[in-house]
């Protein structure tokens, strides 16, 4: 972006030393330094609100950058993490709202649901699925989908029930890993097995 801050419009040697200056001089020259302020002032504000930052420009505090689905291409990075979500003991039914992160962990107390939430409306998303038994008793996790969308299982999946797609897991304190990905906003949503662990 090139700024529009007009600098060239302010005078930097007037007034004239040693003669008579024209108060329209200082006039023009107060008048271009506010408008080049406020110019100033519009594209400051504008970054502030659209740029990326690794802090709040006012008082230096983290914050978090939505870019709004804009993308990002032609980049190296060196380090790139998740955020991990712990959604805790799950008897009966929750969800797992992709607005917490990319990878998600419950441990299932119970035969229980676990409905995918909140897919992006377009473009390929994923996610990680740890399930954990509870050390009772084997326990069957049904893996569902918002707004009525189809799981499609791997073939021969988990314990390969086919749809809707369940897994058990054991009492013997193991970890399953799914995963989960779609194309079409969460119409239709692919999970494999990763493995137990």
């Amino acid at each position: 972006m090139t700024s529009n801050i007009n600098y060239a419009s302010i005078s930097t040697t007037y007034p004239v030393a040693g003669q008579d200056n024209d108060s329209q001089g200082f006039r023009d020259n107060f008048t271009n330094i506010s408008t080049a302020l406020a110019t100033a002032k519009t594209e400051i504000s504008a970054l502030q609100t659209n740029a990326v930052l690794v802090a709040n420009l006012a008082d230096n505090t983290t914050v978090t950058n939505n870019l709004l689905g804009s993308s990002i291409t032609n980049a190296l990075y060196s380090q790139f993490n998740g955020i991990f979500f712990n959604g805790g003991s799950v008897t009966t039914s929750a969800n797992i709202n992709l607005n917490n992160g990319p990878v998600q962990q419950f441990t299932a107390g119970g035969n229980c649901t676990l409905t995918f939430t909140n897919w992006p409306s377009s473009g390929y998303s994923v996610i990680k699925v740890i399930l954990y038994g509870d050390q009772v008793a084997p326990r069957t996790v049904t893996l569902s989908t918002s707004n009525g969308g189809l799981i499609k299982p791997a073939t021969g999946w988990a314990n390969g029930t086919g749809l809707p797609a369940t897994v058990t897991v054991g009492n013997g304190g193991k970890y399953e890993v799914i995963e989960a990905w779609t194309v079409n906003g969460g119409a239709t949503v692919f999970i494999k097995s990763t493995g137990e662990y």
